[in-house]
């Protein structure tokens, strides 16, 4: 499912995403490549399709603990909030497991991912062709945990957006969703 999400992006979108020309083969290695400990992928489907996809790459360390965040949405679903909800959704699911800094790595051209980093306040450093956004985050609360599992529960986001949802790895039920 994610594979076949990252393989529908367009040449231009699927450049933005990986920051770079990447072959089929390459994107379906990394769609498969799961981790349930580090990697956790939420998405955006619209009329029953997954048109977003949202991963949250926890890195090995100390605490404290810092994620990588990266973000696609198929082009015919852009401009309708699932990259901002994406993003907001994955921010609550990294503070609910105790990560104290996201940060993104983005294409200087990349306009659509400047624009959500700015919604959300994210420090960004230009390095070399590429922009580096960071984000302290606080501890969680119960609001923060409440917020995540209304998500999860299939709580709808927009009539217009669709749902969002974890799709890796497994539910607690056992059930697989990528």
């Amino acid at each position: 499912m994610i594979a076949d999400h990252l393989l529908r992006l367009s040449p231009h979108d699927r450049y933005q995403r990986f920051g770079g020309h990447v072959s089929d083969a390459t994107v379906t290695a990394h769609a498969l490549r799961g981790d349930a400990f580090r990697r956790h992928f939420l998405g955006a489907f619209v009329d029953g399709a997954l048109r977003g996809v949202a991963e949250c790459a926890l890195l090995d360390g100390l605490p404290p603990r810092e994620a990588e965040l990266a973000f696609s949405v198929e082009r015919s679903s852009q401009g309708r909030g699932i990259g901002t909800e994406l993003f907001r959704r994955m921010l609550v699911f990294a503070r609910n497991r105790g990560v104290a800094r996201v940060f993104i790595l983005t294409l200087a051209g990349n306009r659509r991912m400047r624009h959500i980093a700015a919604k959300f306040h994210l420090a960004m450093e230009a390095q070399e062709g590429e922009l580096e956004g960071r984000l302290q985050l606080v501890a969680p609360d119960y609001l923060s945990v409440l917020s995540e599992a209304m998500g999860e529960g299939g709580a709808w986001v927009q009539a217009s957006v669709g749902s969002v949802r974890r799709v890796w790895p497994p539910s607690a039920h056992g059930e697989r969703r990528d």
